[in-house]
């Protein structure tokens, strides 16, 4: 039986080309994945006179050899085979964006890449003003549209367009008038608030480890200032840093450092912050792989984090 071919213009990391020719673009990237070859085509524009360009636009095509009967037929319908069709179809578009990174990253040297998370399942076989969305055919026919009409349970709205993501005009005005009023987030807050934004796509594994690390090193400055307060003295405490842990810094110094109306208002997010904890060490040391990170329990302990860590910097400027 002739070759499938499955194609979709998609986003790709940004990355410049030198002295392109259109005959350059025309030679694809091929993976081979199981039964499957992708073909991944740099985006041609006609850019005149200039050696240097910018790409963040590229052709992927699905080349399916041997094809089974049940994805055939769900090419060219809308029901359960079609979800399951659109299913495969979307797995080997992460595995080459997967690749295509890596491959970037070692082999093409290039060390400041700047990705932007995947598209979603039901964004990939969406139709819009600028793509004409997925299309397949049979080799040696014309191409036909594949729009297969999801499960409900997959059709995740875009992040973005959440009600509570979308800028009001009301919203614009608070952002004036925080930036004239030099109201901005610490660095570390920021970066927290960063890591936070990667598990609504979700990524669990490094917001995770990323957000452990970072309220620890907080911690770590904070229990050597509440300790120097105790009575400890510099050389003391500098014997002890193999002894002063993580879980000891969170249950212990913090904890012992508050009065009870602190403790109360905190004690929630300390615990929180105590399971984010956990994880890291579950992760780090190969107990639990990243697909069984509890996505419930890493939010809550990234939420508890900013709280902590809010609470930590107010009580190290009052210091």
């Amino acid at each position: 039986m002739p070759s499938i071919f499955v194609s979709r213009r998609i986003m790709i990391p940004m990355i410049g080309t030198w002295k392109w020719t259109k005959a350059d673009y025309d030679v694809p990237l091929i993976f081979r994945l199981n039964g499957v070859k992708g073909y991944l085509n740099l985006e041609y524009y006609a850019h005149g006179k200039r050696d240097r360009d910018v790409v963040w636009m590229a052709d992927l095509s699905l080349e399916f050899t041997n094809p089974t009967p049940k994805f055939i037929q769900g090419l060219k319908t809308c029901g359960k085979l079609a979800q399951s069709a659109a299913e495969v179809i979307y797995g080997h578009y992460l595995q080459i964006i997967e690749q295509f990174e890596g491959a970037l990253r070692t082999a093409g040297g290039v060390i400041n890449l700047r990705t932007e998370p995947p598209m979603s399942l039901e964004n990939f076989f969406a139709n819009d003003a600028i793509n004409d969305g997925c299309r397949w055919h049979i080799d040696g026919e014309k191409q036909k549209p594949f729009n297969p009409k999801l499960a409900k349970g997959r059709r995740l709205l875009n992040p973005i367009l959440r009600s509570d993501q979308i800028l009001t005009a009301t919203i614009w005005c608070r952002l004036q008038s925080a930036i004239d009023n030099h109201d901005f987030p610490a660095p570390e807050m920021l970066e927290l608030l960063r890591i936070r934004a990667q598990l609504q796509w979700r990524d669990k594994k490094i917001p995770t480890v990323e957000a452990a690390i970072l309220v620890e090193t907080i911690l770590r400055e904070y229990a050597e200032k509440a300790l120097l307060a105790c009575g400890f003295s510099k050389t003391r405490i500098k014997t002890l840093r193999d002894e002063l842990t993580f879980n000891t810094f969170l249950n212990i110094v913090l904890p012992l450092s508050l009065t009870k109306s602190e403790s109360a208002r905190i004690e929630s997010h300390i615990r929180n912050v105590d399971v984010l904890r956990r994880m890291r060490n579950d992760v780090v040391h190969g107990n639990i792989r990243a697909e069984d990170i509890d996505e419930t329990n890493a939010r809550n302990g990234i939420e508890g984090a900013l709280h902590v860590v809010a609470f930590i910097r107010k009580k190290l400027q009052g210091a």
